[in-house]
């Protein structure tokens, strides 16, 4: 099933303000991004193709940083308009095509990369092969996602938050977890359909795929971001994001 709801005028409207009046202080900004900057391998002279890019800040990011080129797409026309009104600089490209269909693009990357969007795929394994064969030898995959202990717990009439808080702790309504599938969540009066994944089936897949995983990590807010917005005490409770980094094992 492909999902397109940020391009539902109303959905889109509501993100756009919920990101621009928490922009800096929300969890992307103050523990995933950070992170994920940090695990990506040295991008200077690299070809970049970034996938589910939304708003693009990181394509004009690594750009700076001496990346030859980006491409960036998204199945949102609406994130791509923002993208090339915001971010559109020299050798920053975008386009607007789902990932499902990432095999049509005709070129090679040195990194391939994807924040906080895997989870809204079906066929993972069909991602992973489109990935291996759009990278050059021995080049890089790092991708985000939604916390298999997130995304595992499934939503109902009594369930309709996936913690609860007990001597100012976060505990983890966990549930689900090796019953791999949809998820579907509510979220500005809108059901957003995810697809929680083990563990094991996000690693194998990569392995199995002819990548080698060189990092992992699940990141908690940092000192200074925890200053900022103090809710992120909790991450160290309970994990929102997984990041991977994996290499493409060249084939002899």
């Amino acid at each position: 099933m492909r999902q397109n709801i940020y391009d539902d005028e109303k959905f889109s409207k509501k993100y756009d303000e919920l990101r621009e009046g928490q922009k800096g202080l929300n969890a992307n900004d103050l523990i995933e991004i950070p992170a994920f900057r940090r695990m990506m391998p040295d991008v200077k002279d690299k070809k970049i193709l970034d996938l589910g890019c939304g708003y693009g800040e990181s394509d004009k990011y690594y750009k700076k940083l001496g990346a030859k080129s980006v491409l960036g797409v998204d199945i949102s026309e609406h994130m791509i308009e923002i993208a090339n009104k915001n971010n559109k600089t020299n050798g920053v490209e975008y386009e607007v095509k789902a990932m499902e269909d990432i095999s049509q693009i005709d070129d090679k990357f040195d990194i391939i990369i994807s924040s906080l969007a895997f989870h809204y795929l079906k066929d993972y394994p069909q991602l992973v092969k489109d990935i291996y064969n759009l990278l050059n030898d021995n080049g890089y995959l790092v991708f985000s996602q939604e916390h298999p202990f997130t995304t595992c717990t499934k939503y109902t009439e009594n369930v309709k938050k996936s913690h609860t808080v007990i001597d100012n702790k976060y505990f983890g309504l966990f549930s689900d977890y090796n019953r791999p599938g949809i998820r579907t969540i509510h979220w500005f009066d809108a059901e957003v359909i995810k697809y929680h994944r083990t563990f094991t089936e996000i690693i194998n897949t990569l392995v199995q795929n002819g990548f080698t995983i060189e990092e992992i990590e699940e990141p908690v807010a940092s000192e200074e971001a925890v200053n900022k917005n103090p809710k992120y005490i909790n991450q160290l409770d309970r994990p929102l994001f997984l990041i991977i980094k994996a290499k493409k094992i060249t084939k002899e």
